[in-house]
């Protein structure tokens, strides 16, 4: 069963996302920090995706980004946020933005394309 890294500090928005991933046969890593991602993503953990929030406690979710296009090239990267404004742009990296609020289901459909699409 495929892997994807979720980084979300609202416990609620993780619990529901992560039911909705399962529904759609992923299986779940939870990171509700930056570091705890950090760490996930610098192991040898095999993941296939990463979801990423922008606004966590300690550390901007575009730290995460940088972290898993160095550490994880090729892995599909979605940035997930509620506040609008510019994205940041990492050279010969494709992120894709998400907008919340979310339907967890939609988005759960969405990281299984972006997954078949880069397999």
């Amino acid at each position: 069963m495929p892997s994807v890294l979720l980084v979300e500090d609202e416990f609620l928005i993780r619990a529901v996302l992560v039911d909705a991933l399962g529904d759609v046969g992923l299986a779940c890593i939870e990171a509700p920090t930056g570091q705890a991602a950090l760490d996930v993503i610098a192991s040898a953990t095999p993941l296939s995706a990463v979801i990423v929030d922008i606004g966590l406690p300690d550390m901007s979710g575009e730290r995460i980004i940088e972290a898993a296009a160095r550490h994880r090239p090729g892995m599909p990267i979605i940035r997930c946020s509620g506040r609008p404004g510019p994205v940041q742009e990492i050279p010969g990296v494709k992120v894709h933005v998400y907008p919340k609020p979310y339907d967890a289901s939609e988005l759960s459909k969405f990281v299984v394309a972006l997954m078949a699409a880069s397999a």
